[in-house]
């Protein structure tokens, strides 16, 4: 199920080119086979688990040593250690990515939303407009701060961190909102710059 405000009807099929970019990148792509061992592990492990490897990657690996950096981080924000619960970090990147118009990842990380809660509709909400979603005051409390963040951050101030400590979110924890807030936002921009768009086969990952 795919969040009513992207446009999946938008989307071409991509070819799958490994050498010229195209559809799969508006920039040249480097062969699989080139790559170093660890990348191409990285890639082995996508295709397993979901039959395709993720076009950011495939994008990114343009400069394999910054996709190695880039990937490490994510990997830590997303999946290691801190005080926000998977499914908080979920809900950052969904709403973000929504924000930015990115629909790859959007698409993307409402799939792990779904994995992460089993909850497909609640998911679909929170794509949708996380604002009618069905979450807790923090959940919210961070989502809020993930949106302004992600479009008004001129305009932050130390009031727009009252919200979040008041639903009991330590400094630790809302610098790690900060960051995944921050990181996605990265992501999204390269994904719209270089045209890193999953294929219409792949929405339901």
């Amino acid at each position: 199920m795919v969040a009513n405000n992207i446009n999946v009807n938008n989307v071409t099929a991509l070819k799958q080119s490994h050498s010229t970019g195209g559809e799969i990148s508006w920039l040249r792509v480097p062969q699989e086979e080139t790559l170093p061992d660890d990348i191409q592990a990285i890639f082995r492990v996508q295709r397993d688990r979901y039959g395709f490897v993720h076009p950011f990657f495939v994008g990114y690996s343009l400069n394999p040593d910054r996709l190695r950096r880039w990937f490490n981080y994510y990997d830590a924000l997303q999946h290691g250690n801190g005080e926000l619960s998977h499914r908080e970090r979920e809900i950052i990147a969904v709403v973000v990515s929504v924000t930015n118009d990115c629909e790859t990842c959007a698409i993307t990380h409402q799939a792990q939303l779904r994995d992460v809660t089993g909850d497909p509709a609640f998911a679909a909400a929170v794509a949708d407009n996380y604002i009618n979603a069905n979450l807790t005051q923090k959940e919210r409390a961070l989502a809020d701060f993930a949106v302004k963040l992600t479009k008004l951050s001129q305009e932050l101030s130390p009031e727009d961190l009252i919200p979040l400590r008041q639903v009991g979110l330590s400094d630790e924890a809302i610098l790690e909102a900060g960051e995944i807030a921050a990181h996605f936002s990265f992501a999204n921009r390269l994904s719209k710059a270089f045209g890193w768009k999953v294929k219409r086969e792949q929405y339901n990952l």
